[in-house]
């Protein structure tokens, strides 16, 4: 029995040392995974309380402050989407001196919103980025001016101010189709002081903003939509870069799924996450939201959004887009549209 009992204690030894090296191995892992800041795992249970899953955290990093034009994602997060997809999201809001490219770029996010004309400029200087879906169908940019100074054609800005974003595609491809070489180009700030003061001015907006803070000032105002000018990019698009597709299709799969499923939630039940944006972003009324929503989704719900699902990108549109961009010198190298963007992980397809 002593013999019995030196072996069974020897054992005993065996297997403890044996459970502290795993565990000291499973702690090692997810210490230097934290290190590295991009994917942290973690056991959880399901909702149904079925099956046990890894949570994988992921961040997107937004084009700009929190708005309506990101309801779909707050959506997804507050509605348990990613999660339920087993994601945890980290959702960043971008601003005037955020780069959501070069975040993606550098791997400090892995998801990133940027128009499509600026897709096409990071592949331009060398940075392979993928869209996976678009919010925005067609472009609410526009040129406003003040009522009764309209413009007919976007020629007709030779001769007036104009109140631009230094390094704003859609601008090089316009100086060059209406040949704008009689325009006081002035750089825009953010601040719209001088369009108020000058009735002959033309300032680049959104017509799901701008129009609105005008209106709420006692300034009347008309827009003209830059889409009318055939140049009409995706906007708010979802995008990785390459080699992140490459190497986590499963978690792109996910992280588009839920994200489909809090647009189409965003635009029949809106009230929780403009509110919920609200509080995010106080230096926005809560009626400036409802109108970036109630004008916003006559540019995100229509179209192939309608008829093959939100996010759906045609190939067709992103080829006319480079060819625009090409003309107008923007970029310097072959582009395929093939290779720019995918609706490979579109729910459905």
């Amino acid at each position: 029995m002593k013999n019995l009992g030196g072996l069974w204690k020897c054992s005993f030894l065996f297997v403890s040392v044996a459970v502290l090296l795993v565990l000291a191995a499973c702690g090692s892992d997810k210490e230097g995974n934290a290190q590295t800041g991009e994917e942290v795992s973690e056991t959880t249970v399901t909702n149904a309380g079925e099956e046990v899953t890894e949570t994988e955290s992921v961040k997107i990093v937004l084009n700009w402050f929190a708005q309506a034009g990101h309801g779909g994602i707050y959506t997804a997060d507050g509605q348990g989407f990613f999660q339920d997809n087993g994601l945890e999201v980290t959702i960043e809001p971008g601003g005037p001196q955020i780069s959501s490219v070069q975040m993606v770029a550098s791997g400090s996010a892995q998801f990133g919103l940027v128009h499509g004309d600026q897709l096409l400029m990071a592949k331009n200087q060398g940075i392979d980025l993928v869209a996976l879906a678009t919010i925005y169908q067609n472009s609410p940019q526009a040129m406003m001016t003040h009522k009764g100074h309209e413009i007919e054609d976007f020629g007709d800005i030779n001769g007036r101010t104009a109140f631009i974003q230094p390094g704003i595609a859609y601008w090089e491809y316009f100086k060059g189709k209406y040949e704008l070489s009689d325009v006081n180009e002035l750089a825009f700030t953010g601040d719209h002081s001088n369009f108020i003061n000058d009735e002959e001015s033309v300032n680049q907006v959104y017509v799901t903003g701008e129009p609105f803070f005008m209106e709420q000032q006692g300034i009347e105002t008309e827009t003209k939509l830059i889409s009318e000018s055939g140049y009409n990019p995706y906007q708010y698009v979802l995008y990785v870069t390459k080699d992140y597709l490459a190497e986590n299709e499963e978690t792109v799969e996910k992280f588009v799924s839920a994200f489909v499923e809090g647009w189409n939630y965003f635009r029949e039940t809106p009230d929780e996450t403009l509110e919920a944006i609200h509080e995010m972003n106080p230096d926005k009324s809560m009626e400036a939201f409802e109108y970036e929503m109630e004008v916003g989704k006559d540019f995100i719900y229509v179209d192939d959004a309608e008829d093959k699902g939100f996010g759906y990108m045609s190939e067709e549109r992103w080829s006319a887009l480079i060819d625009q961009l090409t003309e107008a010198g923007v970029l310097e190298v072959d582009i395929e549209a093939a290779d720019i963007f995918t609706n490979d992980y579109l729910p459905g397809s």
